[in-house]
C-alpha cells in the first residue's frame, strides 16, 4: 500500500486554489447546483433563517444562502480573505455572513441552523467525525430543518502516473455503507438520497484521476 496523502496537503492544496481563485478538476468554481436551487427556492418561512455553510470552498453557497435572507455561518479551514473580498462590494446581504476558520471536524454546534449545506467536505473527514458532526447538528435541529450534503463514496484516487491514491483518515465510505449511516442518523426525517457517477481528468494526461459516486443528501425535519 502506498503512503497516504497527508491531510495537512490536502489542506494546503486548497488553501492555495481558493487564494488564486484556480479552478480544480473538481470544478470548485461551480455554481450551486440545480438540486440545491430548487431546494432553496422551497423552503417556506417556518424555517429558521439561520444557515451554516461548512466546507464553503469559494464561498458560491454561502452566497447563494445569504442571498436568499439567510445569516449565514460559513466555515471552512482556508483563511477568509478569499470570501471576504467576495462579498466586499456593500450588497445589502453582505453583513449577514459571518466566516469562521475551523476545520470542519472541529466545528461545535451551538445552536439551531434552519439550513445545512456539506458540499464536498464530509468524504475527508474520519467516519467517526461525519457521524458525531451530523448527529451534533440533528440534536440541535428546532422546526423545519434542511440538511444538503453531497459526499464522494466508493472513492478511486490515482496520480499521474497510475498509482493508487488515498488520503490519509478518510472516510472511506462505500455508497451502501453511506447510505446505511444517513439512514440510521435521519431516522424520522424525511429523507431523498440520489446516487450519481462521477469522474474527473488529470489535465497533463487526459485520464480519469478521480472516480466515485457522488451522494447528494436531501434530509427535511418538518416538525414543528
Amino acid at each position: 500500500m502506498n503512503q497516504p496523502v497527508s491531510r495537512a496537503s490536502v489542506h494546503a492544496f486548497y488553501a492555495d486554489a481558493i487564494l488564486r481563485g484556480r479552478n480544480t478538476a473538481e470544478n470548485l468554481q461551480a455554481a450551486t447546483s440545480e438540486r440545491f436551487n430548487t431546494l432553496l427556492e422551497s423552503i417556506g418561512d417556518g424555517t429558521p433563517r439561520t444557515a451554516l455553510d461548512l466546507g464553503y470552498g469559494a464561498g458560491t453557497y454561502t452566497i447563494a444562502l445569504a442571498r436568499a435572507g439567510f445569516r449565514v455561518v460559513a466555515v471552512d479551514q482556508i483563511p477568509s480573505n478569499s470570501l471576504l473580498q467576495r462579498i466586499d462590494d456593500g450588497s445589502d446581504w453582505a453583513h449577514r455572513i459571518e466566516a469562521r476558520e475551523c476545520l470542519a471536524e472541529h466545528f461545535a454546534f451551538d445552536e439551531n441552523f434552519g439550513v445545512v449545506v456539506a458540499k464536498d467536505v464530509l468524504h475527508y473527514l474520519a467516519r467517526r467525525d461525519v457521524e458525531s458532526l451530523l448527529t451534533s447538528a440533528i440534536a440541535h435541529a428546532r422546526g423545519a430543518n434542511y440538511h444538503y450534503l453531497e459526499v464522494f463514496t466508493g472513492i478511486t484516487r490515482r496520480s499521474a502516473d497510475g498509482r493508487l491514491l488515498r488520503i490519509e483518515g478518510e472516510a472511506d465510505y462505500s455508497p451502501d455503507a453511506f447510505r446505511q449511516v444517513i439512514e440510521r442518523i435521519y431516522d424520522g426525517w424525511d429523507l431523498t438520497v440520489l446516487l450519481s457517477e462521477h469522474a474527473e481528468q488529470d489535465s497533463r494526461t487526459g485520464r480519469n484521476c478521480f472516480e466515485a459516486t457522488r451522494a447528494t443528501v436531501i434530509a427535511t425535519n418538518r416538525t414543528a
